[in-house]
C-alpha cells in the first residue's frame, strides 16, 4: 500500500471479487479459468493452473490440417447438393438461379465462412459458448445455432433411413431393380411401397397429388399431420441403424470422425462422374443442359429466387449452424483456416453445378409416367437437367411444364434411370452408398456439433463422450419416428420449410456485427494474421461491418413474407406450429441479449459488480455516463471526497476511486 496505493486498491478489488466468485460460482470460475487458458492468457503456466483447475483432460485435436478440411468439406456436400440445389435451379428459371447463387456465395458465403472458422479456431471452443466470449449479451446466438441444428438433425437422419431402405433392396439377385416391376415405376415404389403414403389401389393419373399438399386438399387429411397413421416398421428398422451408424461416427470425438471423414467426403465424386459420364450420353441430354445453362434473367426480378439463393447457400456452405466454429475449435492454433474459407465453399458449390447437369440428363421408362414429382425427388445440377432432358424428349412434356418440388429427386428420377442400366442392381447398390456417405457426413457433423456443446457448457463431465453420445442419438431417434410414419412426408416437408431459414439469416447477419463492432474487425483481422499468417483487406472488414447485415437484413425480411404468403397449401394449425417451430430457433438471439438488463449480476459482492457485468453494453454506457459526470463536476467532487462516508461499508481508502477500480478491471477482462 505504502510503494503503490492504486496498485494495492485494485489487488483488493480483485481478491473480493475472486472470493465471492468460489463461494457462489464455482462451476463459472471453471469455464473462465478453461477459457483463459485455451486463449493462452497468460503463457504455459496459466494454461497449466487452469488445466489443473478444472480437472479436464485437454482440448482433442485434428489429426493433421488435411483432416479437418476433408471433414469439412464432408460437412458441407451433403443431400442438400443433390436433391435441393437441383429442385431449387428447376423452379427458378434453370441458369438464371446460378447469378444469384454465386452472387449471395462471394458477398455472404464466403465471408461468414471465414468468420466461423477464424472465431473457433482463436477462441478453442465450440459456438454455444463462443459468442457469449465475446461478449455476455450475444450467448443467444450459440443457443440459436445449436437449436436450429438439433431441429435438422432430427429428421435428416430420415433421409438417411430411406437410403438405407433402398440400399437394402437393391439387392436383386434376378438383376431386376423393385421399381422396374411396379406398374407405376419408381414413383409408386416410392410413395405406396416405401412410404405407404397412398394405397396402391388408388393409382390413377392424379394419384401423385394425394401424397403432397395441393390447392384441392381436404382437411383432415389421411395419414397428414393431424392424424399421421401407424408407424412404417421397416422404415424405424433402417432408422434405428442410421442412429447407429452415426452413434459409431461420433462415439470418440473428432478422432472417430475425422477418420470416417477419409472415405464419406471422397467416395461420392467417383459415383458423381460416373453419373455424369451416362446423363451426358443421353439423346435428349442437350435439352435438359441447354435449359439448365440459359439464364432467364427476368426470374431475376423476382425476390424469392434471391432469398432461395441465400437459404441455399447457408445450407450447403452450413455457415450460420455452428457446426463449423466447432470444427475449428478442435485445429492447432497455428492451422491455414483461411486456406480452407475458400476451398471448401468452391468445392462445396462446384459439386452442386456438376450434380445438377448429370441429373437433368438421366433417362426416365419410354411410357409417359406422372410427371408430379416433389423437389427432394430430383437429383442433383448438371447430372439432374441431363436426366430431365431425356425425361422431356421421351415424354413430349417441355422441361419448364414439369412439377417438380419436395422430396423425390433422389428417389424417383435416378432409381428409375439407373434401371435402364446395364447391371443395374450394381450401379443402384453404388448409387444409394453415395447417397449414404453425404447423409451419414453432415449428419455426424450436427450431431458432433451437439456434443460439443455439451462438452463446452460442462454436462456430464462425470460421463465418458459414449455414453453422451448414445443418449443424444436415442433422444433424436425417439422424436424422428414421428417422420416414419404413414404421414411422416408431410411432417418432414412442414418441419424442412419452416425449422430454420429465417433464424440462418438472422444468425449470419448478428455473427457479423458482432465481429465487426463488438469484438473489433481490426482484432480479427490481427488475429488471422497471427493464427494463418494471411492479411484480410479493408474491403473484408467493412463487408463484416457493413454489407452482409444490410444484405441479411433485406433477405430476413423478404424471407418473412414469403413465408407468410408461401402458396404451399397446409392446414392451418399446421402452419401455426410451423411458426412456432421457426419462433423456437430465433428467439433465444434477443431474449438472452436482453438478459443483462433485466437480470442483476450474478456474483456481486459488497456493491461491486464483476468485471465481465462491467463489460457488458449496459456497463459500458453507464461507466460512460460516470467520466462524464465526473470531469463536469471534478472540482466539487475533489472537495467533498474526504467528508462523504463510504459508501456499502467500504473502507474510506476505496471509496473515493471506486469507479477507476471497476473500470480498470473491466479493462483488464477485455
Amino acid at each position: 500500500k505504502l510503494a503503490c496505493p492504486r496498485s494495492a486498491r485494485l489487488w483488493t478489488s480483485h481478491c473480493s471479487l475472486l472470493y465471492n466468485m468460489c463461494q457462489q460460482r464455482p462451476s463459472a470460475l471453471r469455464r473462465e479459468e478453461r477459457g483463459h487458458a485455451a486463449l493462452g492468457e497468460g503463457g504455459a503456466a496459466s494454461n497449466a493452473g487452469a488445466a489443473a483447475a478444472s480437472k479436464d483432460p485437454p482440448r482433442r485435436k485434428w489429426s493433421s490440417g488435411a483432416e479437418f478440411t476433408i471433414a469439412c468439406i464432408g460437412y458441407a456436400v451433403g443431400l442438400g447438393n443433390f436433391w435441393r440445389f437441383p429442385a431449387l435451379c428447376f423452379n427458378n428459371g434453370g441458369g438464371a438461379f446460378l447469378v444469384p447463387y454465386t452472387l449471395t456465395l462471394l458477398l455472404i458465403g464466403m465471408p461468414i465462412f471465414l468468420l466461423e472458422l477464424g472465431m473457433g479456431q482463436k477462441f478453442q471452443i465450440g459456438g454455444a459458448e463462443l459468442w457469449k466470449r465475446v461478449h455476455p449479451s450475444l450467448g443467444g446466438l450459440g443457443v440459436a445455432s445449436i437449436t436450429a441444428t438439433a431441429i435438422v438433425a432430427v429428421y435428416y437422419n430420415v433421409v438417411v433411413c430411406w437410403a438405407l431402405w433402398y440400399f437394402f433392396r437393391s439387392f436383386a439377385w434376378d438383376g431386376v431393380l423393385p421399381w422396374a416391376e411396379s406398374r407405376g415405376g419408381a414413383l409408386q415404389f416410392w410413395e405406396v411401397d416405401t412410404l405407404h403414403c397412398r394405397p396402391a389401389q388408388n393409382l390413377s393419373s392424379a394419384a401423385p397429388e394425394t401424397c403432397a399438399w395441393g390447392a384441392g386438399t381436404t382437411w383432415p387429411q389421411e395419414p397428414g399431420i393431424a392424424r399421421p397413421g401407424p408407424l412404417v416398421w421397416p422404415l424405424v428398422g433402417c432408422l434405428a441403424l442410421g442412429w447407429v451408424l452415426v452413434w459409431l461416427c461420433v462415439c470418440k470425438g473428432v478422432h472417430s470422425a475425422g477418420k470416417v471423414a477419409w472415405f464419406t467426403a471422397l467416395f461420392p465424386y467417383a459415383v458423381l462422374l460416373a453419373l455424369l459420364v451416362r446423363g451426358l450420353s443421353l439423346p435428349g441430354a442437350h435439352v435438359g443442359l441447354k435449359w439448365y445453362l440459359t439464364p432467364s434473367f427476368d426470374k431475376l426480378a423476382e425476390p424469392q429466387v434471391w432469398v432461395a439463393a441465400a437459404s441455399q447457400i447457408f445450407y450447403s456452405t452450413g455457415i450460420g449452424w455452428g457446426t463449423l466454429p466447432a470444427f475449428a475449435s478442435y485445429n492447432r492454433h497455428d492451422h491455414n483456416f483461411v486456406r480452407d474459407a475458400w476451398l471448401v465453399p468452391v468445392i462445396n458449390c462446384g459439386t452442386s453445378f456438376l450434380a445438377g447437369l448429370a441429373a437433368f440428363s438421366v433417362p426416365r421408362t419410354h411410357a409417359p409416367p406422372p410427371l408430379a414429382l416433389t423437389a427432394e425427388r430430383c437429383a442433383p445440377g448438371l447430372v439432374v437437367f441431363s436426366v430431365l432432358g431425356d425425361m422431356s424428349q421421351e415424354t413430349g412434356v417441355p422441361i419448364d411444364e414439369m412439377q417438380i418440388e419436395g422430396s423425390g429427386l433422389a428417389f424417383v428420377v435416378y432409381p428409375q434411370a439407373i434401371a435402364k442400366l446395364p447391371v443395374a442392381p450394381l450401379f443402384a447398390l453404388l448409387f444409394f452408398t453415395m447417397l449414404l456417405c453425404l447423409g451419414l457426413d453432415s449428419e455426424f457433423s450436427m450431431v458432433e456439433t451437439i456434443l460439443t456443446a455439451v462438452d463446452d457448457a460442462g454436462v456430464g463431465q462425470n460421463y465418458p463422450r459414449a455414453v453422451k453420445a448414445a443418449a443424444a442419438c436415442l433422444a433424436m431417434f425417439g422424436v424422428g419416428l414421428l417422420f416414419v410414419t404413414r404421414g411422416g412426408l408431410h411432417w418432414l416437408e412442414l418441419v424442412d420449410g419452416y425449422a430454420a431459414n429465417l433464424t440462418l439469416f438472422i444468425v449470419g447477419g448478428v455473427e457479423c456485427l458482432a465481429v465487426g463492432w463488438v469484438y473489433g474487425a481490426d482484432r480479427f483481422a490481427a488475429d488471422t494474421l497471427e493464427m494463418a499468417k494471411a492479411k484480410l483487406p479493408k474491403a473484408l472488414l467493412w463487408n463484416y461491418k457493413l454489407v452482409v447485415p444490410a444484405l441479411l437484413a433485406v433477405l430476413t425480411v423478404q424471407a418473412f413474407v414469403s413465408t407468410a404468403t408461401s402458396k404451399v397449401h397446409f392446414p392451418p394449425y399446421a402452419v401455426a406450429l410451423g411458426w412456432c417451430l421457426a419462433l423456437a430457433s430465433a428467439l433465444p438471439i434477443p431474449l438472452l441479449a436482453i438478459r443483462p438488463l433485466c437480470c442483476p449480476p450474478p456474483y456481486a459482492s459488497e456493491g461491486l459488480t464483476s468485471p465481465r457485468e462491467r463489460a457488458g453494453l449496459v456497463g459500458k454506457l453507464a461507466a460512460s455516463l460516470h467520466r462524464l459526470s465526473r470531469s463536469l463536476s471534478f472540482g466539487a467532487s475533489s472537495r467533498g471526497a474526504s467528508s462523504a462516508p463510504a459508501p456499502s461499508g467500504l473502507p474510506p481508502e476505496l471509496s473515493t476511486e471506486r469507479a477507476d477500480v471497476e473500470l480498470a478491471a473491466a479493462r483488464e477482462v477485455r
